[in-house]
């Protein structure tokens, strides 16, 4: 009996890759708004594995979808700037207070 026979060709198959899981939506949404923790616990319970494991799960992911990784990065550099403004706008009105006070 031929090999052929015994096994479909390879191109039949589905392509899956066991290092590129995909989340489920809550995660992706979570990870869409630049929250890691919310996207990291939902994946440590479903695969039963440890913070560092889910954030590397998670990073390889990212690198694999660079779309779903360029949303992550702005949602990171928006969260950054709005805590900058909110930085800059305390350090003045700490600033302007100080000066009236003394």
């Amino acid at each position: 009996m031929p090999l052929s026979t015994l096994q479909p060709p390879i191109a039949d198959e589905p392509p899956t890759s066991p290092l590129v899981p995909t989340f489920p939506q809550p995660v992706v949404d979570a990870l869409s708004r630049g929250h890691w923790v919310d996207a990291i616990v939902p994946v440590r319970l479903e695969q039963g594995i440890g913070v560092h494991e889910a954030q590397d799960v998670i990073e390889t992911s990212l690198r694999s979808q660079p779309a779903l990784g360029d949303r992550v990065d702005e949602a990171q550099a928006d969260a950054r700037e709005g805590l900058l403004r909110w930085l800059i706008f305390l350090l003045a009105g700490g600033g302007g207070l100080a000066y009236f006070l003394m």
